[in-house]
């Protein structure tokens, strides 16, 4: 009896064995879907695809490259200034505030502008006030081609690098905003063609104490213009 029962174990044993070898191996689905109750479920992060309206605004504590950090600039939209060239034209700023060469932080010209103006480049006034001032005989690096124009509260517009015999006005003339200053070169210790713009207070002359300033008829400037940026100049304010 004990022989016959292990006889029937062996045959069931072998039974299985061959059952296993036999059988294929389950099916995996080529998708596979998760049933995940409410509990489980995460409000997904919406990215607005939105454009902005107009540029963002930047501090100098956002890019140090804008501005002087040190200084107190004016509000851009109330400011008396605006860019020095005609509505509708773009020009690039080179070098701005406190950014290198001369124009680095503690530097005379630390305040300055280069705009980037082929020769010939029509400058327009960027405030109202009497021209005190005028150079227009240099050809080259030996002598930079200037106007100075007095606004009348102990600060001074200066446009720098004019061609020889660029300048469209005369000393005492009154220029209202807007008008015509002179034609851009590279006369001077210019490098390139562009008009060096800068605002001083109490003495025009070298060496000069600039002061910051900003620009109502562009795009926003709370901290002045930025270098290697482009700027249009729109109607004025």
């Amino acid at each position: 009896m004990k022989h016959l029962i292990h006889i029937i174990l062996l045959l069931i044993v072998s039974s299985i064995a061959n059952s296993a070898c036999t059988t294929s191996p389950p099916t995996i689905p080529e998708t596979l879907s998760l049933d995940i109750s409410p509990s489980q479920t995460t409000t997904p992060q919406i990215i607005s695809t939105k454009i902005p309206s107009s540029p963002p605004t930047f501090t100098a504590e956002d890019d140090p490259a804008i501005g002087c950090p040190f200084a107190n600039y004016p509000d851009w939209e109330t400011s008396p200034y605006v860019l020095p060239f005609p509505v509708g034209k773009t020009y690039q700023v080179r070098l701005s505030n406190c950014s290198s060469s001369y124009h680095a932080e503690g530097k005379n010209d630390q305040f300055a502008f280069d705009f980037v103006m082929a020769t010939g480049t029509l400058v327009t006034a960027a405030r109202a006030g009497t021209v005190v001032y005028i150079e227009e005989k240099g050809i080259s690096r030996e002598l930079n081609n200037l106007v100075v124009v007095d606004h009348g509260d102990n600060t001074f517009a200066e446009y720098m690098h004019l061609k020889q015999y660029g300048a469209l006005v005369k000393v005492g003339d009154f220029v209202e905003q807007g008008d015509e200053i002179g034609l851009s070169g590279a006369t001077g210790l210019a490098g390139y063609p562009h008009l060096h713009f800068i605002v001083v207070e109490g003495s025009w002359q070298w060496p000069y104490d600039g002061v910051p300033v900003t620009f109502s008829n562009t795009s926003p400037n709370p901290n002045s213009l930025a270098s290697n940026t482009k700027y249009t100049a729109l109607p004025y304010p």
